[in-house]
Parts: structure tokens; sequence; C-alpha cells
């Protein structure tokens, strides 16, 4: 069994992708150990020290103009002051995340947008927003809350159509939540408005994938 089938639980894969796919969100607990053993705080380390490339530096809805850490104990100064980070392409710095996201696409094939969230507890990173992907989100350490609702203002993501999240509060339909702990699995639609607010020092992995 694959990431995904063996994350959907219950669900077929097929069923998944014909009654949720780019529709409606699902949460399952406890069901992406494996996954989150490939990115661990050891791990993290590996990637900050490979020099990633393509990395935000976040606090509370607004990227920073910081230089990025290169070890634990850089990242744990930025903690102290509210301050995670995205690392994008996390894929390209860690052979395990690297192996979990080539398992996922042999079950949900398509581009993938690969992002490590590292982020400190009583914060967030990127304030409400939606992506152009549908996102597969396992919580791999801490403690992590997500809000997420449907999208019903703002135009669906394109390359002519930049965003304008401020759209969202014009958004009117219910707020749901869900609350991730390490193993625990996420599945947000694309064009779904979301933000997440760790409870404590948290690391989770997002796999975006563009719909075909």
């Amino acid at each position: 069994m694959g990431s995904l089938r063996s994350w959907l639980q219950e669900i077929e894969l097929r069923q998944f992708q014909r009654d949720y796919l780019g529709r409606e969100p699902l949460a399952r607990a406890n069901v992406a150990q494996p996954a989150a053993d490939s990115c661990t705080w050891h791990s993290l380390a590996g990637m900050l020290e490979s020099r990633p490339d393509d990395v935000l530096v976040v606090a509370r809805g607004r990227d920073l103009e910081l230089p990025v850490p290169r070890s634990l104990s850089h990242l744990r100064r930025l903690f102290d002051a509210g301050i995670g980070l995205a690392i994008r392409s996390a894929e390209r710095h860690s052979a395990s995340v690297s192996r979990l996201c080539r398992d996922f696409a042999e079950e949900q094939p398509g581009q993938q947008r690969v992002i490590v969230f590292a982020t400190p507890a009583k914060t967030h990173g990127f304030g409400w927003h939606y992506d152009a992907e549908d996102v597969f989100i396992v919580q791999t350490a801490g403690d992590k809350e997500y809000l997420f609702h449907k999208n019903t203002v703002a135009p669906p993501l394109s390359p002519t159509t930049p965003p304008d999240f401020s759209l969202h509060a014009r958004e009117t339909t219910p707020i749901m939540s869900c609350r991730l702990i390490a193993g625990d699995f996420l599945y947000l639609p694309r064009n779904y408005w979301h933000v997440a607010y760790a409870h404590a020092d948290s690391l989770s992995i997002s796999i975006g994938v563009f719909p075909q």
C-alpha cells in the first residue's frame, strides 16, 4: 500500500479522486507516521546545512528580509522571536522527503510543489490564503491547528491572475478546523482558504499537486 492509500484508510483511492479531490477537505488521525518520520528536526538540520536557495522567512503573515538559518541553533533563535520558515522544493534537500514524494506520485501523479514548514509555538507563518494546487499535509512534529473554508469570493490563481488575499475579508462560508499532531494527515482542495496556528513548535510537509 502506497502513502496516499494508507492516509485515506477506508476510502478507496478512486473514491477519493471522484468525491474529494478538488471538492472537499479530508482529515485522518495517526495514519501517516512513516511520512512523519521522513521529516524530523534532525532531517531539518540537514536541509538547512545544505543551504537551500528557496526559503521564506515568515512571521504572522509577513515575509521577512532576514538571513536564512543554516543550523538548528540559528533557527532556535528565530523561533524565540516568533519567526518560522517555509522551505520550498524541500525534496531537493532531503533524500527521505524525496522518497516520500516519489512514492506519493505513484498514486497521485502530477506536478508537485513540496514545502516543509517550521513554525514556532503560539504563532503562524502565512496568513489567510489559498493555493492553485490540491494540498496534502502531513504533520511531522508538534501540534498545529488548521482553519479552512470554501472560497466563493476570489478567482482561481493563474499566471495572469495575481492573488488578492485581502478578499478573504468578504468570505462568509463556514470556517472548519482541524488540529493535527505528528502522524496526522489533512487534505485541502485547491482554492480553499486556509491558515495554520502552531500550538507547539511544529514541522509539517505540504505536497501540493497541480490539477492535470
